[in-house]
């Protein structure tokens, strides 16, 4: 049967107990427990033993009245006396606690038991013997049979848990008997022997029933007993795994009156022990949740008419609710066995807010609180479909910050974060309560603007121009960031989302172009300038990928000797179909498109391998990007393996830089340079007096040779004002030990204002116009200009 303990037996099985042979390893094959009850019902019972014991001394001692032979009062003690050490047992036995002895403790108290009970009735069948076979006393002969069949039936009663106990007591009580009875003359006495021995053998027979309902009823108990402990054990486990149970759960009958609860369900419902018994109304436990403002009246009967409506519909409903001490509830109500209803309540509001974090972080920025892309787009195509249905037009602005990425390089991003999370307030301070504001991803942000004209897009473009125009005051720092804006209108600029976009980012492109800090509308012609600028990219790629760039020269002049102190590499690219492509239009596109890095390391590794077949007296200057120093270990290794490779002294190459570049990100030039000019490089500042010039920079940096732009050069013999700039830098360079080049000079006159100015060195179309190797001429190029 299942939930019994497999050591319990059969009732057949257990008959033997205590009498079967131990096992070959020693230990007994009898079920230890069932010995121990067995042997137990024996000394259960001492107001049996004690009336039964005086009833066998008063045997002979009646007979020995009667008679007054003196074998009966001898045999009167010697009941007595076994009477007496009988009671000892019993008495000593109940005094111990039994439910731990061994079987060997077990089996020397039912031998002790055993023993008294047999001396005691072999004693008192003797005395019937004698009474009936050596004593014609009538009163004998009714006492001792009397008391024989009286302590017979007792003995039946008593030790029925043990049926060869009473065996071998009957028989050494009644045998005796029925021996007296068949030797005495009487023939009734005859008949009553011969009965005698029926009712040993019926004693017996019951006897054996007795003992075989007390093993059932011992095996009974047991099941019981495992039965109520394997219960026991599943309501243990019921209620810790109903306790442990991450969500509420209530359940109630047909009635809704409480049928089981858990303890988070009254946890959850700040609901006492006393309505969470079972058999609880449910009209009981609402009223106590509106009276403690656990739940508001309307959310209780909500949620009493979804347990009435799943209990009469039996499908399922699921009700959320939010508590008087903000908990988001999740009530699931599902129909259960009988009529009634479970329910089953989640704890959701650290879920619910995860969810919430969760979708505000796919909508929205997390630096800057403004909307994402992936918002940005849907608010884009809706804006297309509202625009498809009332014909309005709106305006995209894409905006870029202008000097980012230089305050990102050399201040360190928090600062960065910092700028950006400012102007994402200053950008949203200027707009419209309805206009869509989105980081779209780096410095980039995008603004819709619904329903708009070209006066109101105007408007907003300026204001946040100026907004942008004003510092950023961070901590000790004071940073600049400007910004440039493109847009395009919907839907004359573009008739799906991905056009507007592509259009206002066109836009952009030329705002930046146009000097940067400036919004500028897009304009169908700058669709078509962007196309062929990327056919130009992609024929540049192709064009740098096969080698197809070349190498062009200029020579640099001393004005003093008349020589070629040095030529300088212009890198030109002769397109299949468009001829020469001006510098002018590739090199920039290179920069934007990434390209740069390799033609200008490729441009440094020919150079060198050129200058390194003219003469030792002339040396090689390269342009070098801004870009390219924003990989510095790249263009030193480049510049220390183009010299190894193509065995040049170090000291015949020249860098030129920009002064953009000083201003992008002077600490890294200036390791750049220091350790090239290490190993003897030299560098030249490129094109002085354009864009943000400052002296400063010669005295900063260790330039030895600063070139001036030929918009000086082409007025110096009538414009004072470039007569005073060469002049003044040339006295400069001169205590700094720099050389001067001035650049542009195309006439004898030029040239001679200039060296009165205290120029060193010059270059221009005077001296010769930039070609490639193949037309130099043939042997050592002559150094004297002609």
């Amino acid at each position: 049967m299942a939930g019994v303990p497999n050591r319990l037996r059969s009732a057949s099985a257990d008959r033997a107990i205590a009498e079967q042979p131990a096992g070959h390893d020693g230990r007994s094959a009898v079920d230890l427990a069932d010995y121990r009850l067995l042997v137990s019902s024996l000394f259960s019972s001492p107001g049996s033993i004690i009336p039964g014991g005086i009833a066998g001394i008063l045997t002979p001692f009646l007979c020995w009245i009667s008679t007054g032979a003196e074998l009966f009062m001898t045999l009167t003690l010697g009941v007595a006396l076994v009477v007496v050490m009988r009671i000892i047992t019993v008495v000593r036995y109940r005094r111990l606690d039994h439910s731990e002895d061994t079987l060997a403790q077990t089996r020397r108290w039912d031998r002790e038991y055993f023993l008294g009970a047999t001396v005691f009735s072999a004693v008192l069948g003797f005395s019937c013997y004698v009474a009936l076979a050596w004593t014609d006393d009538p009163a004998a002969h009714i006492t001792s049979v009397s008391s024989t069949i009286a302590l017979a039936s007792g003995y039946v009663a008593r030790n029925a848990g043990r049926p060869k106990f009473v065996a071998v007591q009957l028989l050494t009580f009644c045998v005796p008997m029925a021996i007296g009875l068949i030797q005495a003359q009487n023939p009734y006495y005859q008949y009553i022997g011969y009965f005698a021995f029926l009712y040993v053998g019926a004693n017996i027979a019951i006897t054996n029933s007795l003992h075989r309902n007390l093993l059932a009823l011992s095996d009974a108990t047991k099941q019981s007993k495992a039965l109520a402990t394997a219960l026991r054990s599943q309501n243990l486990t019921l209620d810790a795994a109903l306790n442990t149970m991450i969500h509420g759960l209530a359940m109630f009958d047909r009635k809704l009156d409480l049928a089981v609860s858990n303890a988070p369900h009254a946890a959850l419902y700040g609901v006492p022990e006393t309505l969470a018994l079972p058999g609880t109304p449910i009209t009981a436990i609402a009223r106590f949740l509106v009276e403690r403002q656990v739940m508001t009246p309307e959310q209780v009967r909500d949620i009493k008419a979804a347990l009435d409506g799943v209990r009469t519909t039996q499908q399922a409903a699921i009700y959320e609710l939010q508590s008087r001490n903000g908990r988001m509830l999740v009530v699931t109500i599902a129909p259960a066995a009988e009529g009634g209803v479970l329910m089953l309540t989640e704890d959701a509001t650290e879920r619910k807010a995860t969810e919430a974090r969760i979708e505000q972080m796919a909508r929205f920025d997390e630096l800057t609180g403004l909307a994402n892309r992936f918002e940005f787009n849907t608010h884009l195509a809706d804006a297309f479909r509202r625009q498809e249905r009332t014909g309005e037009t709106f305006a995209l602005l894409y905006i870029d910050l202008d000097g980012f990425k230089q305050v990102n390089d050399n201040l360190g991003h928090d600062i960065g974060d910092r700028v950006l999370i400012q102007t994402a307030a200053r950008l949203k301070s200027t707009i419209r309560h309805n206009d869509l504001l989105a980081r779209f991803g780096g410095d980039e942000f995008v603004l819709i603007l619904p329903a708009t004209d070209i006066a109101t897009v105007r408007m907003i473009a300026q204001r946040m121009i100026e907004t942008m125009d004003r510092a950023f005051e961070l901590d000790t720092k004071t940073v600049y960031v400007t910004a440039s804006i493109g847009i395009a209108l919907a839907p004359t600029d573009g008739a799906t989302p991905a056009d507007l976009l592509r259009h206002a980012d066109t836009a952009l492109y030329k705002a930046k172009a146009a000097g940067r800090n400036t919004a500028t509308f897009f304009d169908p012609a700058m669709a078509e300038e962007m196309l062929e600028r990327h056919e130009i990219e992609v024929d540049l790629r192709l064009a740098s990928a096969e080698g197809a760039l070349e190498l062009y020269y200029q020579p640099i002049i001393d004005l003093r000797t008349q020589e070629i102190v040095t030529r300088e590499a212009l890198m030109r690219w002769r397109h299949p179909t468009r001829g020469m492509v001006p510098p002018g239009v590739f090199i920039p596109i290179a920069e934007q498109s990434g390209l740069i890095a390799g033609m200008g390391d490729w441009a440094i590794r020919q150079a060198c391998r050129d200058a390194a077949k003219w003469p030792d007296g002339v040396g090689v200057s390269v342009n070098i990007s801004p870009l390219q120093f924003r990989e510095p270990r790249r263009i030193v290794e480049t510049v220390k393996n183009a010299l190894l490779l193509a065995h040049l002294a170090p000291g015949r190459l020249t860098l030129e830089v920009t002064e953009s570049l000083l201003i992008e990100d002077n600490k890294t030039t200036l390791e750049v340079i220091n350790e090239l000019r290490g190993i003897g490089v030299k560098f030249a500042l490129d094109d002085f007096g354009t864009g943000y010039s400052s002296l400063a920079y010669l005295s900063t940096y260790p330039f030895s040779q600063v070139k001036i732009d030929q918009s000086f050069s082409r007025d110096v013999n009538s414009d004072e004002a470039s007569k005073a700039v060469i002049e003044a830098v040339c006295q400069l360079a001169r205590r700094l030990s720099m050389n001067v080049v001035v650049e542009g000079i195309e006439t004898e006159a030029q040239r001679m204002a200039v060296q009165l100015l205290g120029a060193q060195r010059a270059q221009g179309y005077l001296f010769g116009r930039p070609q490639p190797v193949s037309e130099f001429g043939k042997g050592d190029e002559p150094r004297k200009i002609a």
